[in-house]
């Protein structure tokens, strides 16, 4: 408590965490002493799928005032995952919606094989009245030219969708698309502003790492980013995070490359941002980029430079 900001956030992830929710409500209530004692004020986030999500869990997350990230797919839901949990999961969509203090996003995952359902997916959902919307591309099979073809007709298809949206309700749902393009070199943030917990008590700078690193213990990069366990971590922090974290701080587009080039020789660097662990779950090593991935940055790119001119037009 001691190290953190006044403001703190804590976010549960999984696997699903609610299969813990009698210990995500302990720790809750755990740290409202705590924040009393200390001064200080969280805020608290979950991602879920939602299947585990039951009145009495809503009504806990509501009045603790969490913002949820509901793993949704929209019409590609029973492709990927559960049959049948498109049809619950609507449902549980309007009553995250009637709850004034739960903030609720939604983040769907296309691979190639659903890559076709990614616009009427996500008008879908906006139809469903979901306020922030968030697109994830897998990056874990590999996108031939076929697939990101399909890619390009989808992310246009979405961009006059969401347009057409911006004409009627003045408001852009689908954040992907919501924010000006960003100028400057991406680094990851992992270990810089956040620190993530796992199952087993160890330390890493994201959570996304102890993920990645899980049947990896005896790769050379694994002592570059594990701050160790929370007890060791904890009474000797001083000298172990800036010995880690100088390792997280080289997790930048500039240190980055593909197999063609370096990736600070490309033209477009300063406007592109890859997370390195999604980038390397299809098997290349951390900070090397697949050419598909790069496709895939390129092709979200230039669809947001797209609608922020048509936005323009539209003004």
């Amino acid at each position: 408590m001691p190290y953190l900001t006044e403001n703190y956030y804590l976010n549960f992830y999984g696997g699903e965490p609610l299969l813990a929710s009698d210990l995500i409500k302990e720790a809750v209530s755990f740290l409202k002493q705590k924040n009393r004692d200390f001064g200080k004020k969280s805020h608290y986030s979950i991602t879920t799928n939602g299947t585990l999500l039951t009145e009495e869990i809503i009504r806990f997350l509501n009045e603790n005032k969490f913002s949820v990230e509901l793993s949704f797919d929209g019409l590609a839901q029973d492709l990927h995952r559960k049959k049948g949990s498109l049809k619950k999961i609507v449902p549980i969509i309007g009553e995250l919606l009637s709850c004034p203090d739960i903030s609720l996003e939604t983040n769907s995952v296309f691979s190639p094989d659903t890559v076709s359902y990614l616009s009427e997916s996500i008008k879908f959902i906006m139809d469903l009245g979901v306020p922030d919307i968030r697109i994830s591309i897998s990056t874990i099979n590999t996108w031939d030219k076929v697939a990101l073809s399909k890619l390009k007709n989808e992310m246009s298809h979405l961009r006059e969708i969401v347009a057409a949206h911006y004409k009627r309700k003045d408001y852009i749902p689908v954040v992907n698309l919501r924010d000006e393009q960003r100028k400057g070199i991406f680094f990851c943030a992992a270990g810089k502003d956040r620190l993530s917990i796992a199952p087993d008590g160890g330390v890493w700078g994201c959570f996304l790492f102890a993920d990645y690193f899980r049947e990896r213990e005896n790769s050379p990069e694994y002592q570059k980013y594990f701050y160790g366990d929370l007890d060791d971590f904890m009474k000797n922090h001083e000298e172990i995070y800036p010995q880690i974290s100088m390792n997280y701080a080289q997790l930048s587009m500039d240190n980055f490359c593909t197999s063609k080039m370096e990736c600070f020789l490309c033209k477009e660097y300063k406007n592109c941002a890859v997370c390195p662990i999604n980038a390397s779950l299809s098997g290349t090593p951390l900070g090397k980029i697949p050419e598909h991935v790069c496709e895939i940055q390129k092709i979200k790119r230039r669809e947001k430079e797209k609608f922020r001119e048509e936005l323009g037009n539209i003004s």
